[in-house]
């Protein structure tokens, strides 16, 4: 068991005493055990020893959540002025009708001069309203012109496949971001189990690794071939797209400025009236 740091009164640690000693009686009956149990969950007494009401019910008694709740639900139900004792099972099933309901089922199975019983219960229960389900219908793909990539310049429509598989890409770039954190709490912590790793050597190499897998993730539309003729075109080499690394070190600052001004405001080739800059057409 836990030991949290909760400080309890002296008449909290007296009246979790007495409830449990009313659960583990009985056990005597169900009412009581739902009752004490609900005063433990609602008052919190199981704090001095459990990090929770869940955990609580696991270890002290060996009941799941979802029993200690049923017969916290329960037991009410059972008290209550229905003029019948019912017993665990049925106060249960009751407990699935709406309040308003559960005296008028209960009275409809003593007019039959049947035992109230759950099997009876469930009988007269309301049906389950059914939700009309709508058909699933596929979301169709956003026109090209509101696919942007990271510069606002509209993706061509037969480059936008490949540009939605980045997530493949950030999802390794994501492995090995969490790798090297785990290596360096490693090394911070002087952890036992890596002391034959060679940190140094390791942390270089997922770092190339990182920067070199980062190239593949798509950053911009090629701005020498504009991912119109990407297999003559030596600066996107047949991909039509270019990382974040080949866009900063390859790309001019003449194209950056073109393509800002002109994709930048996310109208692509309208901004220029349909035209793309002549020196962009050039092959490579």
């Amino acid at each position: 068991m836990k030991n949290h740091t909760q400080v309890m009164s002296i008449r909290e640690s007296q009246r979790l005493v007495e409830l449990e000693k009313t659960i583990a009686k009985g056990k005597q009956t169900f009412v009581e055990v739902g009752l004490a149990l609900a005063e433990i969950r609602d008052l919190r007494l199981y704090k001095r020893e459990y990090g929770g009401f869940e955990e609580y019910c696991r270890e002290k008694w060996g009941w799941t959540k979802q029993h200690a709740y049923r017969l916290i639900e329960a037991a009410p139900i059972a008290k209550s002025n229905l003029q019948v004792t019912l017993s665990q099972n049925a106060a249960i099933e009751l407990a699935k009708a709406e309040p308003k309901l559960r005296a008028g089922i209960v009275q409809s199975v003593v007019d039959e001069g049947k035992p109230v019983t759950a099997a009876e219960i469930k009988k007269h229960l309301p049906p389950v309203p059914v939700r009309p389900t709508s058909p699933v219908v596929a979301s169709p793909p956003p026109p090209p012109s509101r696919v942007l990539d990271g510069t606002g310049w509209p993706i061509p429509t037969q480059l936008i496949p490949l540009w939605l598989r980045s997530d493949e890409v950030q999802e390794m770039l994501t492995t090995l971001s969490r790798v090297k954190g785990a290596l360096r709490a490693a090394q911070d912590n002087q952890d036992k189990l890596f002391t034959e790793v060679n940190f140094s050597s390791a942390l270089s190499q997922l770092d190339q690794a990182w920067a070199d897998i980062k190239t593949a993730k798509p950053f911009a539309v090629c701005p020498t071939c504009q991912g119109q003729l990407p297999d003559q075109c030596a600066l996107c080499r047949g991909r039509g797209l270019i990382s974040e690394h080949r866009w900063n070190t390859c790309v001019t600052r003449e194209d950056k400025e073109f393509r800002l001004r002109a994709g930048g405001s996310a109208t692509g080739n309208r901004a220029t009236g349909g035209k793309l800059k002549p020196e962009t057409l050039k092959p490579a």
